[in-house]
């Protein structure tokens, strides 16, 4: 059986750079990813979230996620009523 490490069902606790590009205004998009990743990283006992760890860029934002938080965020994203477009992952952090 083929190795889920760096596919949609890996589940380990790998974690993987992100490039999120969105359609920022008043940093909703920041605050939304931060408020959602402080939450979730209460409960998630392999992955710790630090404000300070995302990092701003021209048109979105960078961060280290396990596979499977990567589709939270987006959703996180778009229930905050933020553009996403696009997602990529910049390879193993």
């Amino acid at each position: 059986m083929a190795s889920a490490v760096g596919t949609p069902a890996d589940y380990s606790n790998a974690l993987y750079r992100v490039y999120v590009e969105v359609g920022e205004s008043d940093f909703i998009a920041r605050d939304a990813i931060t408020a959602f990743l402080v939450e979730r990283s209460a409960d998630h006992p392999a992955f710790h979230f630090v404000p300070e760890a995302l990092l701003a860029r021209d048109h979105g934002y960078e961060l280290d996620l396990p596979m499977q938080l990567i589709p939270e965020v987006v959703r996180a994203l778009a229930a905050a009523n933020v553009a996403v477009y696009q997602v990529r992952r910049l390879g193993p952090a």
